[in-house]
């Protein structure tokens, strides 16, 4: 455990210094799960039917330039029920079934984030702006530049002006409410998991219980919604999938009455959903393709705005 930890601690480090976004998003919720039974392969049942449970989960992403990126996270879980019953022939019939306890299970795998999907329309304002900047860049200039060079002022000053026309629609379209589509597929692990069946004799009865849907891998599947406004990431709802894979195989009990020895086959499956909110906090953030564009763009006014006031002014 010591190792997978330092290696995991390694992992985000590295992920930390080079990332392009690292995120962190806490989140609650609640999971409903149904785990059944089948006893002597007469049919499953459900001896507790569905059930919802509160929630907890941790949530570590790191998403590539491309959308795509792995995930790593923890989450309680209380799908394990203890099936208790004292004789084998009428464990079907005869039983007490109660939920096991909380545990904590270990999430993770692979996520695509989506461009976001605005909910407002931005080419009215995208449109007011490139008008406004156009006129403003004429009125600010025109006034005290000497008519034979102006032409050649503006002409060099429209190209600059049309690049920053380009940059402005690309940040009009991140204004507004937003939403991002976000698929996931990983795996759950939950780590050292009791024994499957239990006996015990209390006042020369005995007594037996079996753990169903003690599982300790799992498939998990799920989408979530990201919303948020401008460039604020703002709240996190996920609808995720799981269903119990590992540690599922049947168990066989045996008792002896009299000359007689008496069998029971039993097995279990386990499946769920649960539904989750929660804040997601940005960790890390490669900024530096927004601070070439923005040093770029004020260079290229700046010179030409240097360069034909000095010559106007000379002629």
């Amino acid at each position: 455990m010591r190792s997978v930890a330092l290696s995991g601690l390694f992992i985000v480090s590295a992920f930390a210094m080079n990332a392009q976004k690292l995120s962190l998003t806490p989140q609650v919720g609640f999971e409903n799960s149904r785990t059944s039974v089948n006893y002597n392969g007469l049919g499953s049942f459900a001896p507790l039917g569905g059930g919802f449970d509160p929630q907890v989960s941790l949530r570590l992403d790191y998403k590539f330039k491309q959308g795509f990126g792995p995930y790593i996270g923890a989450s309680t879980s209380r799908s394990a029920v203890l099936y208790g019953f004292n004789d084998i022939e009428n464990g079907m019939n005869s039983y007490v079934a109660t939920k096991a306890n909380m545990q904590l299970r270990m999430e993770a795998g692979y996520q695509y984030t989506t461009k976001p999907v605005f909910f407002n329309n931005s080419k009215q304002s995208t449109s007011t702006t490139t008008s406004k900047a156009n006129s403003s860049g004429k009125s600010s200039c025109g006034g005290y530049y000497r008519s034979n060079c102006s032409r050649n002022y503006y002409s060099r000053w429209g190209h600059c002006q049309s690049k920053n026309t380009a940059m402005k629609k690309v940040e009009n379209k991140n204004k507004g409410g937003w939403v991002r589509l976000q698929p996931s597929m990983g795996i759950g692990y939950i780590a050292a998991p009791k024994q499957d069946v239990v006996t015990k004799t209390q006042g020369g009865q005995t007594a037996y219980e079996y753990r169903a849907g003690n599982w300790n891998t799992a498939f998990l599947a799920g989408m979530g919604f990201e919303f948020g406004r401008n460039k604020q990431r703002l709240l996190n709802v996920s609808i995720n999938y799981f269903k119990g894979l590992g540690n599922m195989e049947q168990q066989t009990i045996s008792s002896e009455s009299g000359i007689k020895t008496n069998y029971a086959t039993l097995e279990s499956r386990t499946s769920g959903w649960n539904m989750r909110i929660g804040i997601p906090f940005t960790l890390a953030e490669n900024r530096s393709t927004k601070n070439t564009s923005k040093t770029k763009r004020t260079n290229c006014c700046d010179r030409i705005r240097t360069e034909y006031k000095y010559r106007c002014t000379m002629q």
